[in-house]
Formats: C-alpha cells, structure tokens, sequence
C-alpha cells in the first residue's frame, strides 16, 4: 500500500504527543468526538487527517495544528533528528499564561527538555497534580513559586530543582515580571 504524504509526518507526531500526555487512544476519542479507529488509522498512517479532524485533535491534546506539520527548512536540515534550531521550537501557550517549547527534537525519547515561560501571576494550576517520572529545572530568570507536597520554596534566578514526579505539586510565578526555565521531564509529559 502507498503511503501518503501526510502521514509520514501527522501518525507519528500525534502518537507521541498523546502518550507524553498519558492518555489512550480511547480516551483521545471522547475528547475529539472521533472514533478509535479512525484515530489509530491516523496514528498508523492508514488515513489522510482532515483539517478539522487535526484542529479537534490538536485541541484536545493541547496544540495548535502547525504542531503536526514541520517547517520546511527543518525537513532539508540532516541534523534535525538531534538539533532544535531556536526559531524553530514546537511551542504549547496556555490560557493560564504558560508557554511552553519543545527543546528536544521529539517526545520519542526518554528525556524531555522544555523552555517554560510564565507570565506574571501565571502557574501551573490551583491544585497540586503528579504524574510517573521525574524533574528538574534551572531559573533562568525571574522569580518561581515551587509547591511540592507541603513544601513551599522560592526560587530565583540561577536556582535549580529535582524530584519525583509522583510526588503532589505546583509551579506559579509570584513576580510581576516573566519567569523562565529551562527544565528536564522523563518520560516525557506531553
């Protein structure tokens, strides 16, 4: 059977994408409204996407459609399976003022690196959350609120983390300017 030209590209990136978030394909499907199979077809590359099919998708695992699709330069660079340019950084905003980009070239791997800017007031939540894994940053700049479990710290910048996933926790950006940081997840989250 012929591939097709999208699929090389969509299949891949939205398997990976939906397993660094945690979630199963049957999930996927109710929150896009699309049936398991037609979305494993997708992820197998057995179907073409429609445009509303990526921008549901996209939605619900939090990206825009671009994220499905790579910049033309990034496909004629040899070195994109190991390099991220710096203008060319998959990126996730959040209504809550969090901007996240992607550092590494995939979430195929172990290892996850993010450049995270928090606006001011922004954060991760109310609630504390946990997942699998485990994570560390470096404060590039600003000021950053870590709760983990009962614990409240204040870093600035120069200051750096490390702990269990598994463990309850928050990050928030107490300051009234942006707070950066650059930080490793394995697995990868998203």
């Amino acid at each position: 059977m012929k591939k097709r030209a999208t699929q090389e590209i969509v299949g891949p990136r939205m398997r990976e994408l939906r397993k660094a978030k945690g979630l199963t394909l049957k999930q996927l499907a109710e929150l896009t409204n699309l049936s398991v199979g037609y979305l494993s077809q997708l992820e197998r590359q057995d179907a073409d996407p429609s445009v509303r099919s990526l921008n549901v998708i996209g939605k619900a695992l939090g990206v825009g459609i671009n994220w499905f699709f790579p910049d033309p330069e990034e496909e004629a660079d040899p070195q994109s399976d190991i390099v991220v340019r710096c203008t060319r950084r998959r990126a996730l905003r959040f209504d809550s003022g969090v901007r996240d980009e992607l550092l590494c070239p995939s979430l195929s791997g172990q290892l996850e690196m993010i450049l995270t800017t928090f606006a001011p007031g922004a954060s991760s939540g109310d609630t504390l959350y946990s997942h699998k894994g485990e994570e560390g940053g470096y404060v590039v700049e600003g000021t950053l609120k870590l709760t983990v479990e009962d614990r409240i710290m204040i870093l600035k910048s120069g200051d750096s983390f490390r702990f269990a996933s598994t463990r309850p926790h928050r990050y928030h950006n107490p300051g009234d300017t942006d707070t950066v940081l650059v930080w490793a997840v394995t697995p990868p989250h998203y």
